[in-house]
């Protein structure tokens, strides 16, 4: 009895410190990040910024299962919105002032790559992912003698890889934190300048950015079962 009693647990032990992502787990994890900016008599390039205050927030839920050892499919939901408030003064001299938010909803199927290092409690991250983001944005600009409104809905789309770390306290908890992602990227918008919908612009950029933004990092807690 006491010897099946200490072997049940170690057998508990070992599984409790048992880090790896084996095939038919599951995870579920929630992310945030957020990024701000304030200036005062800045020279920007073509302008000279009286006052600037800008910031950006973006809250992610994913959830995926195994489908063999250290891969992963999943699928993600995010809700992302910024704004800036700014005053200026333009090539003529005079003093504009600038309002603009913008809001957007986020679905991305997803892959992980986990690369374990040592018993697998700390692990490389590697997130390959497609994301569908679906917004819209309004900017007023204070202008001398009027004041113009512009009226946009956009789409972006994003294919990359975004690369990161997973710390597990135990082998459920798990601390994750990634960095912006790199790839390539379409978006595709469509503006109206003071209600003028036949005169609306359609805009369309696309480019490919091989760089890791280190400054948009993401911060978040998972759970895998």
């Amino acid at each position: 009895m006491v010897n099946s009693s200490l072997g049940h647990a170690q057998e508990e032990r070992k599984s409790s410190d048992d880090y790896r992502i084996s095939k038919g787990r599951y995870y579920g994890s929630m992310t945030f990040s957020l990024t701000s900016r304030l200036a005062e008599n800045e020279n920007q390039l073509l302008r000279q910024v009286i006052d600037q205050n800008r910031f950006t927030y973006r809250i992610v839920g994913n959830g995926g299962y195994a489908v063999k050892d250290n891969l992963a499919l999943g699928m993600l939901l995010g809700y992302g919105r910024q704004g800036e408030d700014i005053t200026f003064v333009d090539e003529n001299g005079e003093n504009v002032t600038s309002k603009r938010v913008q809001q957007g909803l986020s679905i991305a199927p997803n892959m992980r790559n986990y690369i374990p290092i040592g018993n697998g409690q700390l692990q490389i991250l590697v997130q390959t992912e497609l994301n569908v983001t679906f917004g819209e944005s309004l900017q007023r600009t204070f202008l001398a003698s009027d004041i113009e409104k512009k009226e946009g809905d956009f789409i972006d789309l994003n294919l990359g890889v975004s690369p990161g770390m997973v710390l597990f306290f135990d082998r459920h908890w798990a601390f994750e934190t990634t960095v912006g992602i790199a790839g390539f990227s379409t978006r595709i918008e469509e503006e109206v300048t003071n209600g003028d919908i036949e005169n609306r612009q359609r805009i369309v950029t696309t480019g490919i950015d091989l760089r890791i933004n280190l400054l948009q990092l993401n911060l978040g807690v998972a759970y895998y079962f």
